[in-house]
């Protein structure tokens, strides 16, 4: 189906009482898969693009599992989902995901539990896994327990980044138990020298922050755009010693805009798409142009406005060959239900992409 995504303009930042000029933007919009939350995107060395996301359960529920999707038409049709990662009397998902220059798909995910059914911090805890596919996703590794020490538990998120030695680098955030609202989190990222057959070596990246993303700078430097733990604002930060060190991070964004995601564009700006949770709630991008020193946020392009509210978001973009983008992002709509005690969820949670055209200015 043909819609169409829109460029927003304006003088300022996007307040409430600013006045904005659309311009729209040719976009097509599919369902990967219904019933499904929390994706990744990536293309595969063949040309396929794999979504991954969670099935099985509500946002929060034991019977969560890590599933995958292919599309080998430019993310237009999806096949059936097919589990690829599943722990026993969890709640798990593949939330990390990059491919290395050998063609090797790498995938990260977060299995966590508590004592019961019904969610609680009693008991809770959470672990990092790693596996690895060779044939595009088809069959997988055994599963690899990450080593995140100093922390007591552990989320991975974001793209597993491909050092120029081989090194990996995988990004997450995690803290100390037992886990209380409101608790320390930290962003991290862990070192594998073998593939990923084992990880460890740990740098703390910023305290009081959580889900991120990171990417190279043309400079060899990284780049990490973090979610805040207190408001949920988007802030970035620099290393320039291969993420030994990090500046102190910067505010970016209003609250309640994450979590970040960063893509290379082929004109070579970055692109930095996001869960946008407040009115209109939906998924929004905006452009640097300086290797993430400043971002257009005043010509933001609006990617889905259709949200009831914020749970929604975590958008993962990446570009075809023939420039157009594809971004994945799931949506809850109707009443919420995060635990699935109401019967609405997860049927009523899904998948979705837009592919859509850069702006003419981007390219």
């Amino acid at each position: 189906m043909t819609l169409f995504a829109w460029i927003a303009f304006t003088l300022a930042a996007w307040a409430a009482d600013d006045v904005h000029q659309l311009a729209p933007l040719p976009a097509t919009r599919v369902t990967v898969a219904k019933g499904a939350y929390f994706p990744r995107l990536v293309a595969a060395r063949g040309g396929e693009l794999l979504a991954f996301f969670k099935t099985g359960a509500a946002h929060i529920g034991k019977g969560g599992r890590a599933s995958l999707s292919r599309s080998a038409d430019g993310g237009l049709s999806w096949s059936p989902p097919v589990t690829v990662f599943d722990r026993p009397d969890a709640d798990d998902g593949i939330v990390a995901t990059g491919v290395t220059r050998d063609g090797v798909l790498h995938a990260a995910a977060v299995s966590y539990t508590w004592t019961g059914d019904r969610y609680t911090t009693n008991g809770w805890t959470a672990t990092t896994w790693s596996i690895r596919s060779h044939d595009a996703g088809r069959t997988w590794s055994e599963p690899v327990r990450v080593n995140t020490a100093p922390l007591d538990w552990a989320y991975p998120f974001g793209h597993i980044l491909e050092e120029p030695d081989g090194t990996l680098l995988l990004s997450g955030y995690g803290g100390p138990l037992p886990k209380t609202e409101g608790g320390a989190q930290i962003s991290f990222l862990v070192r594998s020298r073998d593939g990923g057959k084992t990880w460890g070596d740990y740098t703390a990246i910023a305290s009081g922050y959580n889900e991120l993303t990171m990417h190279p700078r043309r400079d060899g430097s990284l780049l990490a755009v973090l979610r805040s733990a207190a408001g949920g604002h988007m802030a970035s930060t620099y290393s320039a010693d291969g993420g030994r060190a990090w500046s102190r991070p910067e505010r970016i964004s209003e609250d309640r805009e994450h979590p970040p995601d960063l893509l290379r564009l082929a004109g070579g700006g970055l692109l930095l798409s996001f869960g946008q949770r407040n009115k209109p709630f939906g998924v929004q991008a905006m452009l640097s142009r300086d290797d993430g020193k400043t971002w257009e946020r005043s010509s933001r392009v609006v990617l889905a406005w259709d949200g009831d509210h914020s749970d929604l978001g975590y958008p993962v973009t990446i570009q075809r060959k023939d420039g157009r983008l594809v971004t994945v992002y799931y949506v809850v709509h109707g009443e919420r239900d995060p635990e699935g005690l109401k019967g609405i969820a997860p049927a009523n949670a899904s998948v979705r992409a837009v592919i859509w055209d850069t702006p003419a200015n981007w390219r």
